[in-house]
């Protein structure tokens, strides 16, 4: 791989910091052609087609204050988390209309909590902590493939508004955007010295014996991969029914492999092109993939008798990159398949692996019958939690250290909710939950000037 840029800037992918000096270097624009010799031949040839284009990954962060009432939820939802005791932990569950969200019973350094569910990961920092963003968020890639940006990030204010007052519109930490395509062009027979970059490494991969792609600079402020997104999937074992739906509505067969060509711009190069608020970010996303395609990297045909590289005639299937078109990342209505916003284990999961543990028992016990297998097993697992919990009471055991089958049962049960984000669990005999006594104690507390 060859770099067109001698004197690497604030990193190592050689981005010039000052966003002036970045356009004057390479034009008026992020999107401005480099000075190259394009052969005569038609981007046709490369038999590329261009399935969908959008955004990948989106991390926010958001600059405001913490509600009150908020800020001693989540203090005591925390609290509850870290609890020994199941029916104390399972309660650690922020609501947001009809969402759940776990909170974690550990922050992540400086940020104090955590919050998860099947579309959000937030990290919350305490009220009253200086020079922190109020919370930094990810939206999960499915959620956005699914949505769109614009709408999965108005579903993500929703959750902030319920957490503090936000100053204005978030800031983009991170943000990943990508193009699915397919290609008769064997990509696998590219050569890493064929692209002219300012990337000051790059790497080739493989799944097992089989060609999977590239990436470079990797961890730098600006990076790419070029990969097989369905291979991907396939060694990942984690379906992708939304991406297959889109990529079946704009040409996919369904057979030949898929493609992906992403590239991930963090801060500080959002920053160099002030960039960094999101309605400026995603408005500059055709500008951000011409700048990424013509002039952070290109696929060349190298010549023989030109040194300068930056002069070297640009590929036809790179081309057809250059050319994939951006719109305003809403995917068409029929092709929007909603990620839930639980965490659930797959049908595959829970079937087979979930299986494993009465297959062990009935092959103890001798039992080839599923059905007298699974009845035996109720009653065998019942005979050895009541037995426990018995013997637990008698040697004078805090109440809770062992329980009988019907209160293991219910607390594993309200565990997995609270994990799956799929049901508000409720105290003990229908009580008031811990976190709201918690805010009305300290409300009761201000109110007595305590």
């Amino acid at each position: 791989m060859h770099s067109n840029s001698d004197k690497p800037n604030n990193g190592s992918d050689g981005l010039a910091v000052p966003a002036q000096q970045e356009r004057a270097a390479h034009g008026d624009d992020l999107g401005t052609k480099p000075s190259n010799t394009v052969p005569p031949t038609s981007i046709n040839q490369s038999n590329t087609r261009i399935l969908r284009t959008g955004v990948d990954s989106l991390y926010l962060s958001y600059q405001g204050d913490m509600h009150e009432d908020a800020s001693i939820r989540l203090s005591e939802l925390k609290q509850l988390a870290q609890s020994n005791k199941g029916s104390d932990s399972v309660l650690a569950q922020f609501k947001v209309g009809d969402q759940l969200l776990e909170v974690l019973g550990h922050g992540r350094p400086p940020y104090t909590y955590v919050l998860v569910d099947g579309w959000f990961r937030l990290e919350v920092a305490k009220e009253g902590a200086l020079r922190l963003p109020m919370a930094y968020c990810k939206i999960a890639s499915p959620l956005l493939t699914a949505m769109g940006h614009d709408s999965a990030v108005d579903a993500l204010n929703n959750v902030i508004s319920a957490i503090g007052s936000a100053d204005s519109q978030p800031n983009v930490s991170r943000i990943d955007i990508c193009a699915d395509f397919t290609t008769d062009h064997p990509l696998d027979q590219l050569n890493e010295l064929d692209f002219v970059s300012k990337a000051r490494s790059s790497s080739r991969h493989r799944v097992a014996s089989e060609f999977s792609g590239f990436s470079f600079a990797a961890g730098s402020p600006t990076s790419a991969r070029l990969y097989n997104k369905t291979l991907e999937i396939i060694s990942k074992n984690r379906p992708r029914p939304d991406l297959e739906l889109q990529w079946r509505q704009n040409g996919w067969d369904g057979v030949q492999d898929v493609w992906r060509l992403e590239f991930q711009f963090r801060r500080e190069t959002l920053a160099a092109f002030k960039l960094v608020p999101y309605s400026d970010a995603v408005s500059a996303l055709p500008d951000l993939w011409k700048y990424a395609t013509r002039n952070w990297i290109r696929h060349t045909f190298p010549s023989s008798t030109d040194t300068t590289q930056s002069r070297w005639s640009t590929s036809p299937f790179w081309m057809s990159m250059q050319g994939a078109e951006w719109h305003e990342g809403i995917p068409n209505p029929m092709s929007r398949h909603y990620p839930e916003k639980g965490r659930t284990p797959s049908d595959e999961f829970l079937f087979i692996n979930g299986l494993s543990t009465l297959t062990s028992f009935a092959a103890k016990e001798g039992y080839l019958n599923a059905g007298e297998a699974m009845e035996a097993y109720v009653e065998a697992a019942r005979e050895f939690h009541d037995t426990r919990s018995q013997k637990s009471a008698a040697k004078g055991r805090k109440k809770g250290a062992d329980v009988d089958f019907e209160e293991y049962f219910r607390q594993k049960i309200e565990s997995k909710r609270r994990s799956y984000n799929t049901a508000e669990n409720k105290p003990l005999d229908d009580g008031v939950h811990p976190a709201d006594e918690a805010v009305a104690r300290e409300y009761k507390k201000r109110s007595d000037g305590e």
